[in-house]
Parts: C-alpha cells; structure tokens; sequence
C-alpha cells in the first residue's frame, strides 16, 4: 500500500511540475500603438508567411539569385549550427534573411541546426535569447560548432558582399572582421 500511495504521489507531482512549466511561444507578433506588427522570439520560416511579412520576404526570395559557384565552399556548413537575429521592421533583416533561407535551402542544411530569433527595436527577443550573445545590429548571424564554441558572425551585411563567401570564410576557419566589430 505504501508503494502504491509513494508511485501515486510522485506521478502527480511529476503532472503539477510538467504542468507548471511555460511552454515557448514561437512565431508571436506583437503590435506597438502606431500599428507596426513585428516578430519576437524564436520563430519558424512559416511566420513569415503572415501578411504583415510576405511581401517583403517573398520579393527578396524569389529575387535572389544564389552564386552556385560558392556553394561548393559551403558543403561543411551543415556540421555548423546557426543562430540568426534579426528585425522583422529592419530593411537589412528584410533583405539578408530571405537571401539566407534560399542559400541553406540550396546547400539542403537541416533545420534542426537552426535557430531564428527576432528582437525588437531595442535589439531584445522575448525570452532574452540575445543575452550574452553582444547583438548590436541585426541582422546578426552566428555559426557554431558542435560544441557550441562561436567560429564566426555575419553582422548588418556580408562584409564580402556575399553571404555564400562570408559563410564560406567561416567554415574554412578565416573569418572575415563582421561589419560593427567590438574588435
């Protein structure tokens, strides 16, 4: 009996626990007085999907021509994982992010080793994801190893003016000073 009451009260406090824990809101939009509606937090591709964003997403998608002749470079970069930070109200993010989406599509990178952020315009995200992480400007793309060590960053705009080349600096271990270095 007292085994039966013991396995009892640890199921339902494991229940109360569980229950208590906040589960991550992704895709949240927010709206300031003036009308803007803008990303926060992690969100997923599909977001962009909102009205507030297609537009501007899908013009420089389906604009952008990716230098296939740079991919080959890039191979490695699925062993990388990405974290980007971006302004969904920022005409840089607008800009660099459909670009970034079309190029790991072409490279087939796994979206499980990829993380999107937006921040608001005081450079903050919803769960503080930026913290620590010295986001100045966005966008703001950051390649890690597999243990988590920071091999390079993509800040504002490719300094080469090629998101392939910048990124292929960093996989190749030589990359370039990010534009708005604290170097």
């Amino acid at each position: 009996m007292k085994t039966l009451f013991a396995t009892a009260f640890i199921a339902i406090l494991t229940l109360t626990t569980m229950s208590c824990e906040q589960q991550k809101v992704l895709n949240r939009t927010i709206k300031y007085e003036n009308g803007e509606k803008i990303l926060t937090g992690e969100f997923e591709r599909s977001a962009l999907e909102k009205k507030e964003f297609k537009d501007w997403y899908h013009a420089e998608f389906d604009s952008y021509e990716v230098e296939k002749s740079k991919l080959k470079a890039l191979k490695g970069l699925r062993n990388y994982r990405l974290q980007v930070f971006v302004g969904t109200w920022c005409s840089d993010s607008q800009r660099e992010l459909p670009r970034l989406y079309k190029i790991l599509d072409d490279l087939k990178f796994p979206q499980n080793r990829l993380k999107v952020y937006a921040v608001n315009h005081d450079k903050k995200s919803f769960y503080g994801e930026e913290l620590g992480k010295e986001i100045t400007h966005v966008p703001t793309i950051i390649v890690y190893d597999n243990d988590g060590t920071e091999m390079g960053r993509i800040v504002e705009s490719p300094v080469s003016g090629y998101l392939e080349e910048d990124l292929a600096q960093i996989v190749n271990g030589t990359p370039l000073t990010p534009n708005y270095s604290n170097d």
